[in-house]
């Protein structure tokens, strides 16, 4: 017993125990003041609501443990939705057209990691003309409408079920246990601790740090690929609105689960309960007929209070005062 709960404690070390709590209070006070807020088919709901933002979560953890940051993922969201609809729209078969989409959209990923490493430039400034690239690229694509002809069939990936739950709901939790082990357990996704910790230690230990940032970049950017075509597939069309501010939503759910945007701190079961915590609050505002236009403001402001309390904690294990541009900008050593 005693074992099992030390491998526990590992694999939940880097949790924000406090967005565990609040999560709890929030589905209490929802169960207890929302009628049939209980039901299955409102929790299902619920979690298909922000399931997009909970997969592109997941590759956005290994970015940020690596002590990088990727804006781009809402927009390559978006972008690889109307991909996928001109695709099947073309006569492309489903199984071709799924990987074409994953291909293009894992080369912005390469593409965010090549001009990181060969420009020495800061992820958040590249991923940033990235993300400006293709959202824009979307408005081209569709003159600004919306694009549909797709077939009944790829409706699966978004609206279907498989052993009882809503198949991104089960494929959402799929890759999480499937990343979460590997960043824990395999040799290859956890050098991104070291990496995000002190890549000059990184290289002097035989990693290849160019090689490990684009292959990151590659995973953020294949996700975030993944969560367009379910948000094609639930509305069997694609529009350029797809994604908008997305990044936001999935950079605050990671930084409120536990991960540190000075790199080297982060899991995926903190992720999970920040995907979790944010859900519960886009539902506050669903269930409870509050106006919308709040919800981006109560984002933001949940993103620079646990900016706050991570660099306050930070400085207090290490000690060390380091400048707030240092801090938001400095990004460690490329």
């Amino acid at each position: 017993m005693k074992h099992i709960w030390q491998r526990l404690s590992v694999l939940t070390k880097d949790i924000n125990k406090g967005i565990i709590i609040g999560s709890i209070l929030l589905f209490v006070f929802l169960s207890l003041f929302v009628s049939n807020y209980l039901n299955p088919y409102n929790l299902e709901v619920v979690s298909m609501n922000f399931i997009q933002e909970g997969i592109m979560a997941l590759g956005m953890t290994i970015v940020i443990i690596s002590g990088g940051i990727d804006l781009s993922v809402g927009s390559v969201m978006g972008f690889s939705a109307i991909v996928i609809t001109l695709l099947l729209k073309a006569g492309i078969g489903i199984p071709l057209a799924v990987i074409l989409t994953l291909v293009i959209s894992g080369s912005i990923g390469f593409l965010n990691g090549f001009l990181i490493n060969r420009l020495k430039a800061h992820p958040f400034i590249v991923t940033l003309s990235t993300m400006t690239i293709f959202r824009g690229g979307t408005y081209v694509l569709t003159e600004g409408g919306t694009i549909g002809g797709v077939p009944l069939d790829f409706s699966f990936l978004g609206q279907g079920s498989f052993l009882g739950l809503r198949f991104p709901i089960f494929l959402f939790l799929v890759l999480a246990v499937v990343i979460g082990f590997l960043l824990q357990k395999h040799k290859f996704l956890n050098r991104t601790y070291l990496i995000g910790s002190n890549s000059r230690a990184a290289r002097l230990a035989g990693i290849n740090v160019e090689k490990m940032k684009a292959s990151i970049y590659i995973l953020s950017s294949s996700l975030a690929g993944v969560a367009g075509m379910i948000t094609a597939s639930q509305y069997l069309s694609a529009n350029a609105g797809f994604g908008l501010t997305a990044e936001l939503k999935v950079i605050t759910a990671v930084i409120i689960g536990g991960a540190s945007l000075s790199g080297g701190k982060g899991c995926i079961g903190g992720t999970f309960w920040g995907v979790v915590f944010i859900a519960l609050i886009n539902s506050i505002f669903i269930q409870m007929g509050l106006p919308t236009f709040w919800e981006k403001i109560v984002y933001g402001g949940m993103l620079v209070i646990a900016v706050l309390i991570e660099k306050y904690t930070q400085s207090k294990r290490t000690s060390v005062k380091t400048r707030w541009e240092d801090f938001l900008l400095g990004g460690g050593d490329n």
